[in-house]
Protein backbone atom coordinates (compact mmCIF):
# COMPACT_ATOMS: atom_id res chain seq x y z
CA UNK A 1 0.00 0.00 0.00
CA UNK A 2 2.90 2.51 0.74
CA UNK A 3 4.95 1.93 -2.31
CA UNK A 4 1.55 2.41 -4.29
CA UNK A 5 0.61 6.05 -2.35
CA UNK A 6 4.47 6.61 -3.03
CA UNK A 7 4.27 6.17 -7.12
CA UNK A 8 0.92 7.40 -7.55
CA UNK A 9 2.18 10.84 -5.67
CA UNK A 10 5.32 10.40 -7.73
CA UNK A 11 3.47 10.33 -10.88
CA UNK A 12 1.05 13.23 -10.05
CA UNK A 13 3.65 15.71 -8.60
CA UNK A 14 5.79 14.87 -11.88
CA UNK A 15 2.94 15.58 -13.82
CA UNK A 16 1.78 18.73 -11.92
CA UNK A 17 5.53 20.45 -12.17
CA UNK A 18 6.05 19.67 -15.59
CA UNK A 19 2.46 21.47 -16.43
CA UNK A 20 4.01 24.78 -14.26
CA UNK A 21 7.30 24.65 -15.59
CA UNK A 22 6.80 24.23 -19.17
CA UNK A 23 3.68 26.90 -19.02
CA UNK A 24 1.27 23.89 -20.01
CA UNK A 25 -1.54 25.99 -20.57
CA UNK A 26 0.09 28.59 -22.59
CA UNK A 27 3.14 26.54 -24.67
CA UNK A 28 0.88 25.33 -27.49
CA UNK A 29 4.01 22.70 -29.13
CA UNK A 30 3.90 20.70 -25.37
CA UNK A 31 0.59 21.05 -25.21
CA UNK A 32 -0.29 19.10 -28.03
CA UNK A 33 2.01 16.49 -27.02
CA UNK A 34 0.07 16.26 -23.60
CA UNK A 35 -3.40 16.79 -25.22
CA UNK A 36 -2.93 13.84 -28.04
CA UNK A 37 -2.41 12.01 -24.80
CA UNK A 38 -6.09 12.03 -24.07
CA UNK A 39 -7.04 10.36 -27.52
CA UNK A 40 -4.59 7.65 -27.57
CA UNK A 41 -6.66 7.33 -23.69
CA UNK A 42 -10.07 7.05 -25.34
CA UNK A 43 -8.58 5.16 -28.56
CA UNK A 44 -8.24 2.30 -26.03
CA UNK A 45 -11.95 1.84 -25.71
CA UNK A 46 -11.73 2.38 -21.54
CA UNK A 47 -14.73 2.46 -19.25
CA UNK A 48 -17.10 5.68 -19.31
CA UNK A 49 -15.68 5.90 -15.23
CA UNK A 50 -12.19 5.93 -16.52
CA UNK A 51 -12.70 9.08 -19.15
CA UNK A 52 -15.11 10.91 -16.45
CA UNK A 53 -12.15 10.39 -13.82
CA UNK A 54 -9.22 11.62 -15.80
CA UNK A 55 -11.55 14.63 -16.61
CA UNK A 56 -11.99 15.29 -13.27
CA UNK A 57 -8.06 15.08 -12.49
CA UNK A 58 -7.34 17.30 -14.96
CA UNK A 59 -9.83 20.11 -14.31
CA UNK A 60 -7.87 19.25 -10.35
CA UNK A 61 -4.64 19.78 -11.84
CA UNK A 62 -5.72 22.61 -13.92
CA UNK A 63 -6.62 23.89 -10.60
CA UNK A 64 -3.46 23.86 -9.14
CA UNK A 65 -1.65 25.73 -12.25
CA UNK A 66 -3.88 28.44 -12.33
CA UNK A 67 -3.19 28.67 -8.04
CA UNK A 68 1.01 28.19 -9.05
CA UNK A 69 0.67 31.70 -11.15
CA UNK A 70 -0.07 29.58 -14.57
CA UNK A 71 -2.08 30.67 -17.28
CA UNK A 72 -3.93 29.80 -20.61
CA UNK A 73 -3.34 31.63 -23.84
CA UNK A 74 -2.48 34.33 -25.23
CA UNK A 75 -4.97 33.87 -27.64
CA UNK A 76 -8.61 31.05 -27.39
CA UNK A 77 -7.20 28.57 -29.99
CA UNK A 78 -3.22 28.43 -27.31
CA UNK A 79 -6.37 28.64 -24.27
CA UNK A 80 -8.03 25.47 -26.08
CA UNK A 81 -5.12 22.99 -26.64
CA UNK A 82 -3.82 24.02 -23.08
CA UNK A 83 -6.69 22.83 -21.67
CA UNK A 84 -6.91 19.83 -23.84
CA UNK A 85 -3.49 19.10 -22.48
CA UNK A 86 -4.92 18.90 -19.35
CA UNK A 87 -7.43 16.67 -19.91
CA UNK A 88 -4.69 14.64 -21.17
CA UNK A 89 -2.37 14.70 -18.20
CA UNK A 90 -5.72 13.24 -16.28
CA UNK A 91 -5.23 10.35 -18.93
CA UNK A 92 -1.66 9.31 -18.20
CA UNK A 93 -2.53 9.57 -14.53
CA UNK A 94 -5.52 7.88 -15.02
CA UNK A 95 -3.78 5.19 -16.78
CA UNK A 96 -0.62 4.79 -14.49
CA UNK A 97 -2.31 5.10 -11.27
CA UNK A 98 -4.76 1.58 -12.66
CA UNK A 99 -1.82 -0.36 -13.62
CA UNK A 100 0.09 0.52 -10.06
CA UNK A 101 -3.21 0.17 -8.34
CA UNK A 102 -4.84 -2.85 -10.32
CA UNK A 103 -1.78 -4.83 -11.76
CA UNK A 104 -3.71 -4.78 -15.25
CA UNK A 105 -1.53 -4.66 -18.30
CA UNK A 106 -4.84 -3.07 -20.10
CA UNK A 107 -3.36 0.26 -19.94
CA UNK A 108 0.38 -0.83 -20.82
CA UNK A 109 0.76 -0.09 -24.45
CA UNK A 110 -1.55 2.93 -24.62
CA UNK A 111 0.37 4.48 -21.76
CA UNK A 112 3.68 3.96 -23.68
CA UNK A 113 2.26 5.29 -27.13
CA UNK A 114 0.45 8.30 -25.22
CA UNK A 115 4.22 9.44 -23.75
CA UNK A 116 5.91 8.97 -26.60
CA UNK A 117 5.02 12.79 -27.56
CA UNK A 118 4.76 14.42 -24.22
CA UNK A 119 8.93 13.17 -24.02
CA UNK A 120 9.74 14.17 -27.38
CA UNK A 121 8.24 17.68 -27.13
CA UNK A 122 10.02 18.47 -24.17
CA UNK A 123 13.21 17.03 -25.05
CA UNK A 124 12.95 18.39 -28.61
CA UNK A 125 12.82 21.44 -27.10
CA UNK A 126 15.85 21.17 -24.65
CA UNK A 127 17.86 20.11 -27.37
CA UNK A 128 16.73 23.03 -29.81
CA UNK A 129 17.66 25.44 -27.44
CA UNK A 130 20.94 23.72 -27.16
CA UNK A 131 21.95 23.68 -30.65
CA UNK A 132 20.65 27.33 -31.16
CA UNK A 133 22.11 29.29 -28.29
CA UNK A 134 24.98 30.96 -30.63
CA UNK A 135 25.12 32.64 -33.97
CA UNK A 136 25.35 30.16 -36.46
CA UNK A 137 25.96 29.62 -40.54
CA UNK A 138 22.52 29.91 -42.57
CA UNK A 139 22.46 28.87 -46.57
CA UNK A 140 19.11 30.82 -46.84
CA UNK A 141 20.03 32.81 -49.98
CA UNK A 142 20.61 29.68 -51.98
CA UNK A 143 17.43 27.96 -50.74
CA UNK A 144 15.60 31.01 -52.13
CA UNK A 145 17.25 31.31 -55.03
CA UNK A 146 16.01 27.99 -56.02
CA UNK A 147 12.98 28.86 -55.46
CA UNK A 148 13.09 32.10 -57.40
CA UNK A 149 14.59 29.75 -60.29
CA UNK A 150 11.64 27.51 -60.47
CA UNK A 151 8.05 29.67 -59.65
CA UNK A 152 9.05 34.06 -59.31
CA UNK A 153 8.66 34.25 -55.65
CA UNK A 154 6.47 31.79 -54.41
CA UNK A 155 6.59 32.78 -50.98
CA UNK A 156 5.01 36.11 -52.25
CA UNK A 157 2.41 34.55 -54.09
CA UNK A 158 0.83 32.01 -51.22
CA UNK A 159 1.42 34.85 -48.69
CA UNK A 160 -0.66 36.94 -50.87
CA UNK A 161 -3.55 34.03 -50.89
CA UNK A 162 -3.28 34.03 -47.26
CA UNK A 163 -3.75 38.29 -47.11
CA UNK A 164 -6.60 37.85 -49.95
CA UNK A 165 -9.08 34.66 -49.91
CA UNK A 166 -11.50 34.97 -46.91
CA UNK A 167 -10.43 32.74 -43.88
CA UNK A 168 -7.43 31.07 -45.45
CA UNK A 169 -4.97 33.23 -42.82
CA UNK A 170 -7.33 31.88 -39.94
CA UNK A 171 -7.65 28.12 -41.21
CA UNK A 172 -4.01 27.91 -42.39
CA UNK A 173 -3.12 29.39 -38.63
CA UNK A 174 -5.07 27.08 -36.19
CA UNK A 175 -4.14 24.11 -38.47
CA UNK A 176 -0.26 24.91 -38.01
CA UNK A 177 -0.25 25.85 -34.56
CA UNK A 178 -2.12 22.37 -33.64
CA UNK A 179 -0.23 20.53 -35.88
CA UNK A 180 1.04 18.04 -33.03
CA UNK A 181 -2.13 16.77 -32.04
CA UNK A 182 -3.02 15.43 -35.53
CA UNK A 183 -0.37 11.95 -35.21
CA UNK A 184 -1.39 11.26 -31.39
CA UNK A 185 -5.52 11.70 -33.35
CA UNK A 186 -4.71 9.30 -36.25
CA UNK A 187 -2.91 6.54 -34.17
CA UNK A 188 -6.10 6.82 -31.75
CA UNK A 189 -8.23 6.46 -34.41
CA UNK A 190 -6.83 3.26 -35.73
CA UNK A 191 -6.69 1.81 -32.51
CA UNK A 192 -9.98 2.18 -31.83
CA UNK A 193 -11.40 1.11 -35.30
CA UNK A 194 -9.02 -1.38 -35.07
CA UNK A 195 -7.80 -0.72 -38.82
CA UNK A 196 -4.57 -2.53 -39.30
CA UNK A 197 -1.43 -0.57 -39.88
CA UNK A 198 1.86 -1.01 -41.46
CA UNK A 199 3.22 1.81 -39.38
CA UNK A 200 2.87 2.84 -35.92
CA UNK A 201 2.74 6.43 -36.52
CA UNK A 202 4.11 7.67 -33.14
CA UNK A 203 7.18 5.92 -33.42
CA UNK A 204 7.24 6.93 -36.86
CA UNK A 205 6.79 10.59 -35.75
CA UNK A 206 9.66 10.41 -33.14
CA UNK A 207 12.38 8.80 -35.87
CA UNK A 208 11.42 11.73 -38.51
CA UNK A 209 12.15 13.92 -35.62
CA UNK A 210 15.78 12.61 -35.01
CA UNK A 211 16.58 12.44 -38.79
CA UNK A 212 14.77 15.89 -39.05
CA UNK A 213 17.22 17.34 -36.55
CA UNK A 214 20.52 15.76 -37.95
CA UNK A 215 19.75 16.85 -41.48
CA UNK A 216 19.20 20.60 -39.54
CA UNK A 217 22.73 20.73 -38.82
CA UNK A 218 23.92 19.78 -42.42
CA UNK A 219 22.18 23.01 -44.13
CA UNK A 220 21.22 25.45 -41.51
CA UNK A 221 18.29 27.93 -42.72
CA UNK A 222 15.78 30.15 -40.57
CA UNK A 223 12.83 30.54 -43.22
CA UNK A 224 12.56 33.43 -45.15
CA UNK A 225 10.78 35.69 -42.86
CA UNK A 226 13.98 35.74 -40.53
CA UNK A 227 16.07 36.00 -43.42
CA UNK A 228 14.15 38.88 -44.99
CA UNK A 229 12.69 40.27 -42.42
CA UNK A 230 10.69 43.18 -43.45
CA UNK A 231 11.15 42.45 -47.16
CA UNK A 232 8.94 39.62 -46.39
CA UNK A 233 6.48 39.26 -48.40
CA UNK A 234 6.16 42.37 -50.71
CA UNK A 235 9.56 43.60 -50.25
CA UNK A 236 11.91 40.59 -51.41
CA UNK A 237 14.84 41.13 -53.61
CA UNK A 238 14.19 40.17 -57.64
CA UNK A 239 16.94 37.69 -58.55
CA UNK A 240 19.78 39.04 -60.96
CA UNK A 241 23.98 38.48 -61.31
CA UNK A 242 24.48 40.92 -58.08
CA UNK A 243 22.30 39.24 -55.86
CA UNK A 244 23.96 38.26 -52.81
CA UNK A 245 23.93 34.23 -52.27
CA UNK A 246 26.79 34.54 -48.88
CA UNK A 247 26.16 32.28 -46.46
CA UNK A 248 25.68 34.69 -43.07
CA UNK A 249 25.76 34.08 -39.24
CA UNK A 250 22.41 34.24 -37.33
CA UNK A 251 21.13 33.85 -34.02
CA UNK A 252 17.44 32.41 -35.19
CA UNK A 253 16.31 29.04 -35.10
CA UNK A 254 17.82 27.21 -37.93
CA UNK A 255 14.94 24.40 -38.25
CA UNK A 256 14.23 25.37 -41.80
CA UNK A 257 15.74 22.52 -43.69
CA UNK A 258 13.52 20.42 -44.42
CA UNK A 259 10.62 20.95 -43.21
CA UNK A 260 9.37 18.90 -40.38
CA UNK A 261 5.74 20.23 -40.29
CA UNK A 262 4.98 19.14 -44.01
CA UNK A 263 7.25 16.12 -42.91
CA UNK A 264 4.63 15.28 -40.00
CA UNK A 265 1.31 16.36 -41.96
CA UNK A 266 2.41 13.84 -45.07
CA UNK A 267 3.18 10.75 -42.59
CA UNK A 268 -0.12 11.36 -41.01
CA UNK A 269 -1.68 11.77 -44.84
CA UNK A 270 0.19 8.42 -45.79
CA UNK A 271 -1.18 6.32 -42.57
CA UNK A 272 -5.29 7.57 -43.57
CA UNK A 273 -4.77 5.08 -46.11
CA UNK A 274 -5.30 2.36 -44.08
CA UNK A 275 -8.68 4.09 -42.49
CA UNK A 276 -10.35 4.93 -45.89
CA UNK A 277 -11.18 7.47 -48.10
CA UNK A 278 -13.01 9.96 -44.94
CA UNK A 279 -9.55 9.64 -43.02
CA UNK A 280 -7.66 10.65 -46.53
CA UNK A 281 -9.73 13.35 -47.66
CA UNK A 282 -9.14 14.78 -43.64
CA UNK A 283 -5.63 14.56 -43.80
CA UNK A 284 -5.17 16.14 -47.03
CA UNK A 285 -7.17 19.21 -46.08
CA UNK A 286 -4.61 18.98 -42.83
CA UNK A 287 -1.55 18.75 -45.56
CA UNK A 288 -2.38 21.25 -47.92
CA UNK A 289 -3.45 23.87 -45.12
CA UNK A 290 0.02 23.23 -43.44
CA UNK A 291 1.67 23.99 -46.13
CA UNK A 292 -0.21 27.02 -47.51
CA UNK A 293 0.71 28.15 -43.67
CA UNK A 294 4.35 27.45 -43.60
CA UNK A 295 5.27 28.86 -47.01
CA UNK A 296 2.96 32.14 -46.42
CA UNK A 297 3.78 32.64 -43.00
CA UNK A 298 7.58 32.93 -44.03
CA UNK A 299 8.74 29.88 -42.12
CA UNK A 300 9.71 28.03 -44.96
CA UNK A 301 11.04 27.51 -48.37
CA UNK A 302 9.46 25.71 -51.26
CA UNK A 303 12.20 23.74 -51.41
CA UNK A 304 12.13 22.63 -47.87
CA UNK A 305 8.58 20.92 -48.77
CA UNK A 306 10.60 19.11 -51.82
CA UNK A 307 13.70 17.68 -49.39
CA UNK A 308 10.83 16.69 -46.76
CA UNK A 309 10.08 14.07 -49.38
CA UNK A 310 12.80 12.42 -49.04
CA UNK A 311 12.61 12.18 -45.40
CA UNK A 312 9.33 10.71 -45.71
CA UNK A 313 10.75 7.34 -47.28
CA UNK A 314 13.38 7.42 -44.73
CA UNK A 315 11.05 7.34 -41.81
CA UNK A 316 8.96 4.74 -43.61
CA UNK A 317 12.23 2.37 -44.23
CA UNK A 318 13.40 2.93 -41.33
CA UNK A 319 10.27 2.02 -39.11
CA UNK A 320 9.18 -0.90 -41.43
CA UNK A 321 12.60 -2.39 -42.17
CA UNK A 322 12.65 -1.43 -45.90
CA UNK A 323 16.65 -1.38 -46.26
CA UNK A 324 16.59 0.19 -49.95
CA UNK A 325 13.80 2.60 -48.63
CA UNK A 326 16.01 3.69 -46.01
CA UNK A 327 18.90 4.18 -48.23
CA UNK A 328 17.31 5.77 -50.90
CA UNK A 329 15.56 8.54 -48.58
CA UNK A 330 19.19 8.75 -47.17
CA UNK A 331 20.64 9.44 -50.19
CA UNK A 332 18.16 12.00 -51.92
CA UNK A 333 17.73 14.02 -48.99
CA UNK A 334 21.73 14.41 -48.29
CA UNK A 335 22.09 14.91 -52.36
CA UNK A 336 19.83 17.77 -52.00
CA UNK A 337 21.94 19.37 -48.39
CA UNK A 338 24.77 18.95 -50.39
CA UNK A 339 23.67 20.61 -53.05
CA UNK A 340 22.94 23.70 -51.27
CA UNK A 341 25.63 23.74 -48.74
CA UNK A 342 28.13 23.47 -51.31
CA UNK A 343 26.83 25.98 -53.70
CA UNK A 344 26.55 23.93 -56.65
CA UNK A 345 22.23 24.71 -56.33
CA UNK A 346 24.40 28.23 -57.65
CA UNK A 347 23.62 29.47 -61.71
CA UNK A 348 21.64 25.70 -62.03
CA UNK A 349 19.02 26.51 -64.84
CA UNK A 350 15.22 26.24 -63.56
CA UNK A 351 14.73 24.20 -66.23
CA UNK A 352 17.07 21.81 -64.83
CA UNK A 353 15.73 22.60 -61.12
CA UNK A 354 12.42 21.31 -62.14
CA UNK A 355 13.87 17.78 -63.73
CA UNK A 356 15.26 17.60 -60.17
CA UNK A 357 12.10 18.08 -58.32
CA UNK A 358 10.41 16.03 -60.28
CA UNK A 359 12.72 13.34 -59.70
CA UNK A 360 12.68 13.72 -55.61
CA UNK A 361 8.85 13.28 -55.97
CA UNK A 362 8.36 10.54 -58.19
CA UNK A 363 11.71 8.57 -55.91
CA UNK A 364 10.29 9.27 -52.88
CA UNK A 365 6.43 8.44 -53.84
CA UNK A 366 6.81 5.70 -56.24
CA UNK A 367 7.29 2.98 -53.16
CA UNK A 368 4.86 4.07 -50.50
CA UNK A 369 2.49 4.32 -53.84
CA UNK A 370 2.75 0.73 -54.16
CA UNK A 371 2.61 0.30 -50.33
CA UNK A 372 -0.39 1.98 -49.53
CA UNK A 373 -3.73 1.46 -50.91
CA UNK A 374 -7.11 3.44 -49.66
CA UNK A 375 -9.50 0.70 -47.79
CA UNK A 376 -12.38 -0.38 -49.30
CA UNK A 377 -13.66 -2.93 -47.10
CA UNK A 378 -15.78 -2.05 -44.21
CA UNK A 379 -13.62 -2.09 -40.75
CA UNK A 380 -14.69 -3.81 -37.67
CA UNK A 381 -17.22 -1.47 -35.96
CA UNK A 382 -15.72 -0.42 -32.30
CA UNK A 383 -17.59 -1.74 -29.22
CA UNK A 384 -19.13 -0.36 -26.84
CA UNK A 385 -17.10 1.67 -24.00
CA UNK A 386 -15.78 -1.03 -21.79
CA UNK A 387 -12.41 -0.82 -19.60
CA UNK A 388 -10.64 -4.36 -19.84
CA UNK A 389 -11.38 -4.57 -23.93
CA UNK A 390 -8.63 -5.76 -26.01
CA UNK A 391 -6.67 -2.87 -27.59
CA UNK A 392 -6.29 -3.43 -31.14
CA UNK A 393 -2.98 -2.69 -33.69
CA UNK A 394 -1.09 -0.82 -30.48
CA UNK A 395 2.12 -2.75 -31.20
CA UNK A 396 4.86 -1.36 -33.34
CA UNK A 397 5.05 -2.92 -36.89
Amino acid sequence: MAYRICISSAIALSLLLTACIWHLGSNSMIACGFFGAFFIHVGARPDRKHIGISAAIGAAVSILYLLAGGHFGPDPLAAFIGAGAFLGIGSLMTMSIDIVWTGSRDYVVPLRDALILPVFALVAGLCMNFVNGRPLPSYDYRLWTFDVSLWNSPERTVAHWVQTIPGLRTAASITYSSLLIFPPLYHAWAAWRGAPRRMHLMNAFVVAGLCGFVLYQICPAIGPLYCFKSQFPDHLPSLSPDTKLSVFLSPDVHNAMPSMHITWALLVWWSAHELGKWAVAIASVFVVLTGISMIGSGEHYLVDVVVALPLILLVHGLCMKKKAWSIGGAALALGWLIFFRTGASIGVPGAVNWVLVAATLALSTWPLRRRYAVRTAPLREPAALSFGAPVQGSSAS
